[in-house]
C-alpha cells in the first residue's frame, strides 16, 4: 500500500480543534439531530456548507411548527412551504410527522394529502393539532367520506382541535398502533373507537350528549377517559392495569329516574332517558374492573357537594367482593368536597362491602 494513504473504507480522523465538529458526524447521526428542528430550520441547513445542501431531505422527522419549536405556527404561513418541502424532499422514510398549526380557515384537503405524504413514508408518530386564532375549540373538520388511516407502521397517533366523522377512529387498518392521545376534539360523530393493538389510551374531549359511542380496545394496559357529554360504553379490558376515568361538568349521565343510580359508573336504570338500554349492566365499571390501580372522578358539577370535606381510605374484605369489583383491589380512597346525598350513597354501597374506614 501506498505511503500516506489509508485502506478504503477507514473512518476519518477526528477533525482538529476549531473545525466542524458538527459535520464531521455521519450522516445518519446528523439526519437524526435535523429531526428536532422546525422544518423551517431544518431546511435553511442546506446553506452552511455543501455537504449540507441535501442533508435536510433524509431528516428522520418533520417537525412543522412555531420557531420556538413548540407554538402552532399560522397555517397560511407554511401552505406553500409544506407543499415544496413535500415535493423536494422525496420519500425518504419517516420515524416522526409533527404538524402543529393555528387559524379559522385551516385547508383540511391539503393536510389529508399531507397526512397521507407521511404514511407513505413510513412515518412511526404521527402528531397532528389544529389551533383557532382564539386556540379555542376544534377547528378542523373530517368529512364523512375521509377513510380511517391505514398504516403497517404507525405505532403512535396524537390528535388535538379534530372533528371527527363516524369512521375515522377505527383503527383496524393499523396493526402496530400503541399509544392514542385525542385532546380538545369533538367526538360528537364519533360512534366507535376500535384497535386491537393498543396499549395506552388517553382521551379528554366532547363525546356526543344524545347517543352513547362505544370504545372497543381489549388489550390495554393504561387509558385515561376525561370527557362530558354521553360517557362512552367501554368493553371489556381484561389487561388494564391503570385507568382513570372523568366525568366533566355538562354530564349527560345523570339518572332521572325516581331510584337515581346517578353517574354511569354503576347499574343503570332502564326507565331513565340517560341509562343504558342494550341490555347491558354498565357503562365503564365492567371493563375495567381487573384495574389494580382505578381512579373515578366526578366534577362538582356533576355531582353536587354541599356539605363539609371528606377523605376516606378503606380496605376491602375479599370474601364480600360482588362480581363488578376486581379482586385485585386492596384499598379504596375517596377523596370528595363535601357530602350530600349521591355521596351517602356510594357509602353505603361500599359499607356492604365490609370496608374498614381509615
Amino acid at each position: 500500500m501506498p505511503a500516506g494513504k489509508a485502506p478504503k473504507g477507514a473512518r476519518k480522523a477526528a477533525p482538529a480543534s476549531g473545525s466542524d465538529r458538527i459535520g464531521a458526524l455521519p450522516d445518519e447521526t446528523l439526519h437524526h439531530v435535523l429531526s428536532f428542528l422546525p422544518a423551517q430550520q431544518a431546511v435553511r441547513t442546506c446553506v452552511l456548507a455543501r455537504r449540507w445542501l441535501h442533508l435536510w431531505k433524509s431528516a428522520t422527522g418533520l417537525r412543522i411548527v412555531g420557531a420556538d419549536g413548540e407554538a402552532p405556527v399560522p397555517f397560511e404561513e407554511v401552505r406553500e412551504f409544506v407543499d415544496s418541502l413535500l415535493l423536494l424532499r422525496g420519500s425518504s422514510p419517516l420515524e416522526t410527522f409533527e404538524l402543529r398549526v393555528a387559524g379559522d380557515d385551516i385547508d383540511v384537503r391539503r393536510v389529508r394529502l399531507w397526512v397521507r405524504y407521511a404514511v407513505q413514508c413510513k412515518v412511526q408518530v404521527l402528531r397532528l393539532s389544529f389551533l383557532g386564532n382564539a386556540h379555542v375549540g376544534p377547528v378542523a373538520r373530517l368529512r364523512p367520506d375521509d377513510p380511517p388511516l391505514a398504516s403497517r407502521h404507525l405505532t403512535k397517533l396524537e390528535l388535538r382541535g379534530l372533528v371527527f366523522n363516524d369512521d375515522f377512529l377505527d383503527f383496524s387498518r393499523c396493526p402496530e398502533l400503541q399509544d392514542l392521545h385525542i385532546q380538545d376534539c369533538s367526538l360528537e360523530h364519533a360512534e366507535r373507537i376500535s384497535s386491537l393493538s393498543l396499549r395506552h389510551l388517553n382521551i379528554r374531549g366532547a363525546f356526543n350528549p344524545s347517543s352513547r359511542a362505544r370504545i372497543l380496545a381489549p388489550n390495554l394496559a393504561s387509558s385515561v377517559l376525561l370527557t362530558f357529554g354521553r360517557t362512552p360504553v367501554l368493553q371489556k379490558m381484561p389487561l388494564l392495569v391503570k385507568g382513570t376515568v372523568g366525568i366533566r361538568g355538562l354530564c349527560e349521565d345523570l339518572c332521572s329516574s325516581p331510584a337515581p343510580n346517578y353517574v354511569s359508573y354503576v347499574d343503570f336504570d332502564k326507565s331513565c332517558r340517560g341509562c343504558i338500554r342494550d341490555g347491558s349492566a354498565c357503562v365503564i365499571l365492567r371493563a375495567v374492573s381487573q384495574a389494580e390501580d382505578l381512579v373515578l372522578i366526578a366534577s362538582p358539577d356533576t355531582i353536587h357537594l354541599l356539605e363539609a370535606n371528606v377523605q376516606i381510605k378503606g380496605r376491602f374484605n375479599p370474601n364480600e367482593l360482588p362480581s363488578t369489583i376486581s379482586s385485585h383491589v386492596k384499598e379504596v380512597e375517596i377523596i370528595c368536597g363535601g357530602v350530600d346525598g349521591n355521596v351517602l350513597k356510594v357509602l353505603r354501597f361500599l359499607s356492604k362491602l365490609n370496608i374498614n374506614l381509615a
